[in-house]
């Protein structure tokens, strides 16, 4: 029997010895695929980068390093939130995980709000997707991961409303951690694309 279809009463003990390899296979493909589809967007991203180097050079200098880095030290909180809502199902701590998950979607609104700010900013001052190529390149690449920090999002706030009732069934614990796997990607994007968008060739 795959870990995914686990009945709903196995136990906390069952479950953590499923944790071995966390996450489902479909999820994993998934996650495959979207990271070949966003590795070929930082190439093309890279090779413009080269071709109009003056351009992107100057572009960047638009950009505020203070937003990419506070978004990347508040993925990185709920990642490690995720870990522990995570380490929470796992032993059936219901209450626990209900907290965690809380703090999950807590920081991941800062992030949504830091993000849509940021966004604010450069509309306000002009600045499009039509500006030039290196905002073309920022507001895809940044729009395409904030979609999927939405996304995560939705996922995170399922699991939350389930925790206090389902928390100590392995299949409940295979869905987090699916939803975790995912939070977990959203948040090693980030950790490319804030210094290749914000900070690589900056002086």
């Amino acid at each position: 029997m795959q870990p995914d279809e686990m009945s709903d009463d196995s136990g906390p003990g069952q479950s953590a010895g499923a944790a071995a390899h966390p996450g489902t296979e479909g999820l994993w493909i998934f996650i495959f695929i979207d990271m070949i589809i966003f590795l070929l967007m930082f190439i093309v991203y890279i090779s413009e980068r080269v071709r109009l180097a003056p351009v992107f050079a100057a572009s960047q200098h638009q950009l505020n390093q203070f937003f990419g880095l506070a978004n990347a030290l508040i993925l990185l909180t709920s990642s490690w939130a995720m870990v522990k809502a995570i380490e929470a199902v796992r032993h059936g701590l219901a209450p626990q995980a209900h907290k965690w998950l809380t703090v999950c979607l807590a920081t991941g609104g800062l992030f949504s709000i830091n993000k849509l700010f940021e966004y604010g900013l450069k509309i306000e001052y002009g600045i499009t997707p039509a500006t030039n190529s290196f905002f073309t390149f920022y507001f895809v690449i940044t729009g395409l991961h904030f979609t999927h920090v939405i996304g995560g999002m939705v996922f995170i706030l399922h699991c939350r409303s389930r925790a206090l009732i389902e928390t100590g069934s392995g299949h409940f614990l295979k869905k987090l951690e699916n939803t975790g796997l995912f939070w977990h990607f959203v948040d090693v994007l980030w950790l490319f694309i804030f210094p290749m968008l914000y900070l690589v060739g900056l002086r």
